[in-house]
């Protein structure tokens, strides 16, 4: 095996669907806020639009260029059965690690957005920027649990630690660091929270990678990225303004 022309191929993977999704992101935020829709609706947009079919799309390719078949799953072998009281540990640990990181890790996003990202336009940042109508944000937030709490990650995870982690054996300890650390930076709509996406990534890559199981990253990913939209909900409902 060429072992640099696979990483060059897969670190090429790891990173294009950010690039384009970063690109119509940054191309449909502006109108949709100037026709008084919030930023996060362009998020939602792209998640559904354009990371989906990607996803779906790349996979299949790969299944019927690869295999042979039009199976989804035969290109995602991290698919190994655990016990449920192994699932549970797991899935418990793998939440005390990531919120044990990222939320000492979310305030060092604020600096860096300040110090280094100051020139991007606000919407960028806030979710709820460009709307009046907090009826409209609230809205967009239920929207939000199914899109970016549900399917966005789910997809993510089937592609970046079912398909992806386990070609990269041939780095064998090094592949979850790696493959945790490219998942970060593929978040090019986020640079400000490179560092926490980073460490977070790793945490399920390596979670993933230790289980052979897809499942744990799925239900973590979806986890935490639930809570982030029923809080931003609440919120709203509660009268907190989240626009500024």
């Amino acid at each position: 095996m060429n072992y640099s022309k696979t990483f060059l191929r897969q670190t090429i993977e790891h990173f294009y669907m950010g690039v384009l999704i970063t690109a119509i992101y940054v191309l449909t935020a502006p109108l949709l806020v100037a026709h008084g829709y919030a930023g996060i609706g362009a998020l939602l947009f792209v998640e559904l639009f354009v990371l989906t079919p990607l996803v779906i799309v790349h996979l299949l390719v790969i299944a019927r260029k690869l295999e042979r078949s039009e199976s989804l799953s035969i290109v995602i072998p991290n698919r190994k059965p655990i016990g449920t009281k192994s699932f549970v540990l797991w899935y418990v640990v793998g939440l005390l690690a990531i919120f044990g990181t990222f939320i000492p890790l979310y305030p060092v996003g604020i600096l860096v957005r300040g110090e280094l990202f100051a020139w991007l336009p606000e919407w960028y940042f806030n979710p709820g920027y460009g709307v009046t109508d907090q009826g409209t944000l609230a809205n967009l937030f239920l929207i939000a649990i199914l899109i970016d709490g549900i399917i966005a990650p789910t997809l993510e995870e089937v592609f970046f630690r079912g398909y992806l982690l386990p070609r990269m054996n041939y780095l064998k300890g090094w592949a979850p660091v790696v493959n945790g650390a490219f998942f970060g930076l593929y978040h090019f709509w986020q640079p400000h929270n490179f560092i926490a996406l980073i460490v977070v990534g790793i945490i399920l890559s390596y979670i993933v990678w230790k289980t052979k199981n897809v499942y744990l990253g799925i239900a973590l990913h979806c986890t935490i990225n639930v809570l982030g939209a029923v809080g931003g909900y609440f919120a709203v409902v509660n009268g907190i303004d989240i626009t500024r």
